[in-house]
């Protein structure tokens, strides 16, 4: 075989197997069959050129000729077929198909279309007869009416359908690619001493349309080209060189040295071997240029799958995805849909907008159709790829799916599995710049999406422990309330009754007819004094209900609400659950609340803050209890005091719980918010987690928590929360 059949060779193999694998894939497209016989008609052109280069005798080289014509005559007649399929064009095709067996009759039978024989340099090559000249319009006819009409559609879907201008552009490029080379490759069939080159444009040509038609998402065009450019001029350089080395070497070396043939081959081996990591490192070093924006967006999805974990809080994970996939993919919306066990649907659990905003359904059914797909699938569903084969559907799950994704402008849904459960899944749009998302878009979206199931997991473990945590911390000062909800309820009904009975008994003995006027008018006096007093214990009677009935329905939710009557009640509570203590120093405490500026309403868990705020005063009252004991007998006159003082600003409010204790020692004060540390005297007053919780919910609204203390002069916990939405919820 001739060195300059190589080439051809090598593109008809490669033709051959691209239309091999554009048949399998799916074999009952007519446009893929179609595009596989293009494929088998350029195999046979480069496969009759690959023959007669290294045809020795110019008889058997002419036989060769037809296997050249046989494929060059079909190439633009399947392409014309192709386009017609691809854009879905209904009209008759049998004139084209009929003018290509006219000629095939004139190869065959008369020598109009090709005279003759050409020899070069390279070998034979066929010489063009009178009516090659009709053949080239012919060809040239139908490459222009195809293009025309694909860029017509280009114009058409541009903003309507990504992936299909995505898949018309490729067809567009590789087709210019692949006619530039075709025609130029005619140039020696009218005497023109030109090597044809045309093998490498055809096989890019095929390669990029094989490419658009498999692949859906394809990738950025500037791309394709370099990675084809790359491609095409490391591999001429590798076959080019040994013959450009043996042209120059050979005559010299000729009569001096039998096996000169060896150095050119041994460049060729070298040069081979080589190839495939030149090809990756240009390849790699020009994509960095080009994919610069798309790379920095990608790593910034790693980063976010990678941190996820670290985030506890359910409300503001979700809220973060949304908010960084809108952010980092330039999307119109994102919302994420999580499985309720309680209502058996997917619901809406998280969402976020950039521009206008999308009424998007608040659940789905686990039974629907979306739910059903992604279970069979397990993948992505891109809504544009179901509109190439939803109307011809078979189950009618596809065929409902593409009108209601469709119509809430849904580009892609990720499904996010959990040991083969689906917990629930992403909605996207499309792109702000409407460009469609690449396998490797997706490829990164689905790890996302599953680093976010164990994330959420997490996430709602957490937050079950959370629930669980302030139940118990509920039922417990509940419990601790009771014997003083109950001693001051007995003290209020003891005081009513006695009040009532004596009240009774003055009307009982009072005879009207005996007393004087000013006797009846102390009566009413009384009467009302005691009434009054049997008002106010009602009235506290009501406080108690009051406060215990905050704190049992305080929400863990974050919500709005005031910060200051939130501290007021969880007083309440304290003094509610003391009062079972008995008179002694520190029921005679002084609480203050101030606020030194205007504060606001705080975005919070009220749940959270009333566990902190009462944690906090319940701890001031047992130190103020410890400093009474110790100061009894040498200040006598000794009051406790608790002072909160609030203050706030655009950012943060700020809350200062102080009390004048006994304080912490140095040691103490180090070990503070170390779990199960206690500086309680038995185990029945303290865990040794309150404050190691305390900081926990504090951090959890994205606060801080600090205490400052001073032994034998009392204790401040400085308190600073954010007071923004935003600052919560991740928006």
């Amino acid at each position: 075989m001739s060195l300059y059949s190589i080439l051809p060779l090598i593109s008809s193999i490669a033709c051959f197997l691209l239309g091999i694998l554009i048949f399998l894939k799916r074999k009952g497209s007519r446009a893929n069959i179609i595009f596989s016989l293009e494929c088998m008609s350029i195999t046979l052109w480069f496969l009759g050129y690959a023959l007669m280069y290294s045809s020795v005798s110019y008889k058997e080289a002419f036989q060769y000729t037809k296997i050249v014509y046989v494929g060059v005559i079909f190439i633009p007649i399947f392409f014309y077929h192709f386009t017609s399929l691809f854009l879905n064009m209904k009209e008759r095709k049998y004139i084209i198909y009929l003018v290509g067996f006219i000629f095939i009759v004139f190869l065959f039978t008369t020598n109009y279309l090709v005279e003759g024989l050409h020899k070069y340099y390279w070998g034979y090559q066929t010489k063009a007869g009178f009516l090659h000249s009709c053949f080239l319009f012919f060809l040239f006819y139908l490459s222009i009416v195809s293009l025309i009409r694909l860029l017509k559609e280009l114009k058409k879907v541009k903003k309507k359908s990504p992936i299909r201008y995505n898949q018309i552009k490729y067809i567009l490029v590789g087709t210019s690619i692949g006619w530039f080379g075709s025609f130029a490759d005619f140039l020696p069939n009218y005497g023109i001493n030109y090597y044809p080159l045309g093998g490498i444009c055809i096989t890019t040509c095929v390669a990029i349309i094989v490419y658009s038609i498999i692949r859906f998402r394809a990738m950025n065009i500037n791309i394709a080209i370099t990675r084809a450019g790359i491609f095409v001029f490391v591999y001429t350089a590798v076959l080019a060189i040994p013959f450009i080395v043996g042209g120059i070497i050979g005559p010299h070396l000729f009569s001096k040295m039998a096996n000169w043939w060896i150095i050119p081959v041994l460049i060729g081996v070298i040069l081979a071997s080589a190839g495939p990591f030149i090809y990756m490192r240009l390849q790699r070093k020009f994509e960095s240029r080009l994919r610069a924006k798309e790379f920095k967006s990608h790593e910034a999805l790693r980063r976010l799958s990678h941190n996820m974990l670290r985030f506890t809080d359910l409300h503001v994970l979700l809220k973060l995805m949304v908010h960084y996939l809108v952010k980092v993919m330039a999307l119109r919306f994102a919302a994420i849909y999580l499985f309720d066990r309680q209502s058996g649907r997917y619901l809406l659990s998280s969402a976020w907008y950039s521009g206008e905003k999308i009424e998007l359904p608040q659940e789905f059914e686990a039974g629907g159709s979306l739910a059903e797909q992604l279970n069979i699938k397990k993948l992505p569903i891109v809504t544009e790829e179901l509109a190439l084969y939803a109307p011809k559907a078979v189950t009618p799950q596809i065929k409902k799916l593409f009108p209601e994704l469709s119509g809430l402008r849904i580009n892609t849904v990720i499904p996010s599995f959990l040991r083969n459960s689906l917990i629930g899944f992403l909605i996207l749009s499309d792109r702000r710049h409407n460009t469609p998302f690449t396998q490797e878009d997706l490829n990164l979206l689905m790890v996302l999406s599953n680093e976010a199931a164990l994330a959420i997991e997490n996430a709602q473990f957490h937050q079950k422990e959370v629930s669980q945590l302030v139940e118990k911390s509920k039922r417990e000062a509940l419990a601790d309330m009771a014997p003083g909800a109950s001693h001051q309820f007995n003290n209020r009904l003891a005081s009513i009754s006695s009040s009532v009975e004596l009240l009774l008994f003055k009307l009982e003995t009072f005879n009207a007819g005996k007393r004087s006027e000013e006797d009846a008018k102390a009566l009413l006096e009384d009467a009302k004094s005691t009434l009054e007093l049997i008002g106010d214990e009602v009235y506290k009677g009501k406080e108690i209900t009051s406060a215990i009935l905050k704190r049992a329905k305080a929400k863990v939710d974050f919500q709005k609400f005031n910060l200051t009557s939130l501290i007021e009640n969880a007083y309440k509570l304290v003094m509610i659950s003391r009062s079972r203590s008995g008179l002694d120093k520190a029921r005679e405490l002084k609480f203050n609340i101030v606020s030194l500026n205007q504060v606001p309403e705080i975005f919070a868990s009220e749940a959270l803050l009333q566990d902190v705020f009462y944690n906090l005063i319940d701890n001031s009252y047992d130190a103020i209890q410890d400093r009474a004991k110790v100061l009894d007998k040498e200040d006598p006159s000794f009051h406790g005091e608790i002072n909160v003082a609030l203050e706030a600003d655009s950012q943060v409010i700020v809350a200062r719980v102080s009390d004048n204790g006994i304080g912490l020692t140095k040691d103490n004060h180090r070990k503070l918010f170390t779990p199960y540390f206690t500086t309680k005297a038995t185990s029945n007053k303290g865990s040794g987690l309150g404050l190691c919780i305390i900081r926990d919910f504090i951090e959890m609204h994205k606060g801080t928590v600090v205490c400052e203390s001073e032994y034998g002069k009392g204790t401040t916990f400085i308190i600073k929360l954010p007071l923004k939405k935003e600052n919560q919820d991740g928006r």
